[in-house]
């Protein structure tokens, strides 16, 4: 299935959907460039996890490494699909090292995209955000990926802020939802958090749907990413 294919295949089509959801931002726009530094990065913490934003200040380049973990731009061919676009720091490490046609992106909150295209503290991130290969939809991934057409190339999974605050997103029926999305020599990359516990539910999970499934560090915590292939 190619691109022209998936964009008819998406209800009203993929381009009117994205426009919609830049729409919904842009009745933000106000309010997201009216926040200071620190509503800002509260924002971004409590929606994200925070993104390398910690005491020491916003490190960029850490938040740009753990991007690239989180979304393997290696496997970033022909059509990816990302579950949070938050403030598109995969969507940008999945340009700049990948080679995608099109990167549909699922995003929840209209406040957050509306960070993410005019206040955005990377601008980097932003820029991505607006390339024409990136379209976004504004919805609830569990609601919005079951409706998508099969036949992507690789998925990533950066839904935050984290499994235990976000359990639906992470939730087996709702793995195994992504990677019926995927063409069978498709791959994933699936954010696991911190938390042994949620690390152990989300690697039994996707192990029984591909034949792959190994883990990613980052390089200054216990987080993990699940790099999978060979779907099952």
């Amino acid at each position: 299935m190619g691109v022209g294919e998936v964009v008819d295949n998406i209800g009203r089509g993929l381009l009117s959907e994205d426009r919609r959801a830049r729409e919904a931002a842009a009745r933000y726009r106000e309010w997201a460039e009216s926040l200071d530094e620190e509503e800002l990065f509260r924002y971004v913490r409590e929606r994200t996890g925070g993104l390398g934003h910690g005491k020491e200040g916003f490190e960029v380049g850490k938040m740009g490494l753990k991007g690239y973990v989180i979304a393997w731009p290696e496997q970033a061919r022909g059509m990816v699909l990302e579950i949070g676009t938050g403030l598109g720091r995969t969507t940008w490490a999945l340009l700049r090292w990948g080679d995608p046609e099109l990167i549909v992106s699922v995003e929840v909150d209209p406040r957050m995209l509306a960070i993410a295209l005019y206040r955005n503290p990377v601008p980097e991130f932003s820029e991505a955000l607006r390339d024409d290969r990136v379209k976004i939809l504004l919805g609830d991934a569990v609601e919005v990926v079951p409706k998508l057409p099969r036949g992507f190339d690789h998925v990533v999974h950066d839904g935050g802020p984290c499994p235990g605050r976000n359990p639906r997103l992470f939730s087996p029926e709702f793995l195994r939802t992504i990677a019926e999305k995927l063409k069978d020599e498709g791959t994933a990359s699936v954010f696991a958090g911190r938390d042994p516990r949620w690390q152990d539910r989300i690697y039994r999970a996707l192990s029984r749907l591909f034949l792959e499934v190994r883990a990613e560090s980052f390089p200054d915590t216990p987080t993990v990413v699940f790099r999978c292939e060979g779907r099952r």
